[in-house]
């Protein structure tokens, strides 16, 4: 089904064409400002905390964008400022008007906001046909054709969210609880998460994986990949699982494109383990029949919002 950009944007009739153009990307753990010019050059950044409302409440997330915007255009005039905000957790039909209406406040010459995932495919894509897979503290795929952007997955961790940063970390940390009882295999994990979480045993750390959350357990995530390179066999189940369902991704976007070779770029904090990901997936996508190029996205998703604010300059990914 196509997902036409639920983007909000200002009313551009009576607007002077922008000279200057903010980006601004805020995922599970950080908020990214970034201003630049027609050349694409950029002028000034600030990096700051998280901004998701449905973590830290939207209070702190207008103050988040308050403040970062206020450094990060310090000096250059507002009117003239086209800016696209994709932030977590705020394109719901009750988040996106809000941070609309924060954005307007500032009297920017153009405005839009949508979720954080489109700056990624800007940044992965620009305007190339292919499939986008955000492999962050969540996990989501788009593919893009033309015009048209069609969502695969990304239906948060209660319905899945497997090949993530807290799927993995969630895998590596249950399997060291089930070898501490008894009920799980002896794997290299375990002494890999009882020192990187301090305590005695996992176990007696339950209570703050589950106080700090999903960005705390998607931490975990590099320790399977760590554990996969030394041979253990539980990782490499774990790994080898994640990574079957992010080429689940990958061909669900195929399907809405209809082209081969296909161009797929991975994006996000478990990308990293690269020389593991990338062989193992196109293992899997050879395997069901589908022809593929895979990279990893080397811009950041401020890039992409960058573009999508307008900048001319445009992207071009080398091939």
């Amino acid at each position: 089904m196509t997902n036409t950009s639920n983007c909000v944007l200002q009313d551009e009739k009576t607007r002077p064409a922008p000279r200057y153009f903010l980006g601004i990307d805020g995922g599970g753990t950080k908020t990214a400002f970034a201003l630049a010019d027609e050349r694409g050059s950029i002028l000034s950044r600030v990096t700051l905390g998280a901004c998701n409302p449905n973590d830290v409440g939207f209070e702190q997330t207008e103050r988040i964008l308050h403040e970062g915007i206020i450094s990060v255009c310090e000096g250059y005039p507002m009117e003239e400022i086209s800016a696209f905000a994709g932030l977590a957790g705020c394109s719901s039909v009750e988040n996106l008007p809000r941070i609309s209406a924060v954005l307007t406040r500032f009297g920017f010459g153009r405005t839009a906001n949508d979720n954080d995932a489109k700056n990624a495919v800007a940044a992965a894509l620009g305007t190339k046909d292919g499939v986008a897979v955000i492999m962050g503290t969540g996990s989501i795929a788009y593919a893009q054709k033309g015009s048209a952007l069609y969502r695969i997955g990304g239906y948060g961790y209660l319905f899945g969210d497997k090949g993530s940063g807290f799927s993995i970390g969630k895998d590596v940390i249950l399997s060291a609880l089930q070898q501490e009882d008894g009920s799980g295999e002896v794997t290299a994990l375990y002494d890999l998460v009882r020192h990187a979480c301090g305590g005695d045993t996992v176990l007696s750390k339950i209570d703050f994986f589950y106080r700090e959350g999903k960005k705390e357990i998607a931490r975990y995530a590099p320790l399977a990949f760590q554990a996969y390179r030394q041979g253990d066999a539980v990782a490499k189940r774990i790994v080898e699982d994640n990574m079957q369902a992010i080429a689940a991704l990958i061909l669900g976007g195929a399907k809405n494109l209809g082209e081969t070779p296909l161009k797929a770029v991975l994006c996000g904090g478990v990308t990293k383990a690269q020389d593991v990901v990338l062989p193992i997936l196109s293992k899997m996508l050879a395997e069901s029949g589908c022809e593929a190029r895979l990279c990893v996205c080397e811009k950041e998703p401020v890039w992409g919002a960058l573009i999508l604010a307008g900048m001319p300059c445009g992207h071009e990914e080398k091939e």
